[in-house]
């Protein structure tokens, strides 16, 4: 490998904290917010004033294991604590974003845990909620910030990969589908949990595709669940190829995993190994490599990781932004709604299938 340029050693891995943090009241306190949010918090800094969730016990206990001083007995009690001084992290169910969100204190500050709602009708009632009550709102879409993708699309801005021609996610690991008890219930499961993060990076990355293709499929070691592997291709005009292979029931032992994504333009290309879905319940750190003119292939050595370091940064743009310290909100929820879509037009290609050759 090639020593890193001062291009290379420039590209940006992190997002600036507030200035000013403001104290976060987390609604609903499932696995999510003890593996993730609350570390991610705790190394950043951000100071974390209470939590409410409608299990007493699991609150009682997520609040002892991260010194979160103040565990709230009634939404009510939460929503009036955080009031507009605060900011709202509602990590819930889809089902239940819609009745929080029209019971947040007017022009408070909410992050939302993705997926927007149910689906992308859902998705557009809950902005306009949050609309009306003046609401300043993300949504938690942390792949934007993990550093890796944050180091690519700094790549990309800066031109140092020409042309995008080419955006490649390839997956072949093993997602232990069966931890999650209400996956079984869902009509749809690839898509709308997992590939949603693809989707929104790569909306970031290249814009608004023209239609998506996509195929999901079911697995027989999961019979009762919608789907669990998908094929998808992005329509970039006739200059980009833009597909994902996500194939998340690959049980066949550690050689031939793969969990790679590649940016490739006209000057220069980045791979990136996915470290933390080659084995989920064991990660690894993430890979990456960059060349391009006047740089062989090298490794750039990353600041961080997924989990936690982009929920942190994805607060910190929220907060700096509500300050008037950031003019973009990147995550800003009117945004994530045109994910929302993508992906129910993704699922409607699922449903209606190809294109049958004549017999």
């Amino acid at each position: 490998m090639a020593e890193i340029s001062e291009e290379l050693a420039a590209l940006r891995q992190s997002w600036p904290m507030p200035s000013h943090p403001r104290p976060i009241t987390i609604i609903g306190c499932g696995g999510i917010v003890r593996d993730a949010h609350l570390p991610a918090y705790r190394k950043a800094g951000l100071p974390v004033a209470g939590v409410f969730d409608v299990n007493r016990a699991t609150a009682d206990a997520l609040a002892a294991d991260f010194a979160v001083p103040k565990v709230h007995t009634t939404l009510d009690e939460a929503l009036a604590a955080c009031g507009t001084e605060g900011v709202f992290d509602l990590a819930l169910p889809p089902v239940v974003l819609f009745d929080t969100v029209r019971q947040l204190p007017e022009g408070s500050v909410a992050l939302v845990q993705k997926p927007l709602g149910p689906d992308g009708a859902a998705a557009r009632e809950i902005v306009a909620a949050l609309d009306e009550r003046r609401v300043t709102a993300a949504t938690n879409f942390q792949l934007r910030f993990t550093p890796s993708m944050m180091a690519i699309e700094d790549a990309v801005r800066k031109g140092l990969f020409g042309e995008v021609v080419d955006v490649d996610v390839h997956l072949a690991v093993y997602m232990p589908w069966e931890l999650w008890s209400f996956i079984p219930k869902m009509p749809a499961v690839e898509l709308p949990l997992h590939s949603i993060h693809y989707l929104d990076w790569i909306r970031g990355l290249l814009g608004e595709p023209a239609s998506i293709y996509a195929k999901a499929v079911k697995h027989p070691r999961y019979p009762d669940q919608a789907d669990a592997r998908a094929s998808i291709i992005l329509d970039y005009g006739d200059r980009v190829r833009c597909a994902l292979s996500l194939n998340h029931t690959y049980d066949k032992g550690p050689r031939h995993v793969d969990a790679t994504i590649r940016v490739e333009g006209t000057k220069g290309a980045a791979h990136l190994t996915v470290g933390y879905l080659i084995d989920y319940l064991r990660p690894v750190p993430e890979k990456l490599e960059i060349c391009f003119e006047g740089q062989e292939w090298t490794e750039l050595p990353l600041t961080g990781e997924r989990v936690p370091d982009s929920f942190a940064h994805v607060q910190a743009n929220l907060q700096r932004f509500a300050a008037g310290e950031d003019d973009r909100l990147v995550t800003d929820v009117h945004d994530s709604m045109r994910t929302m879509f993508l992906v129910d037009a993704g699922l409607e290609s699922s449903r209606r299938g190809g294109v049958v050759p004549e017999s």
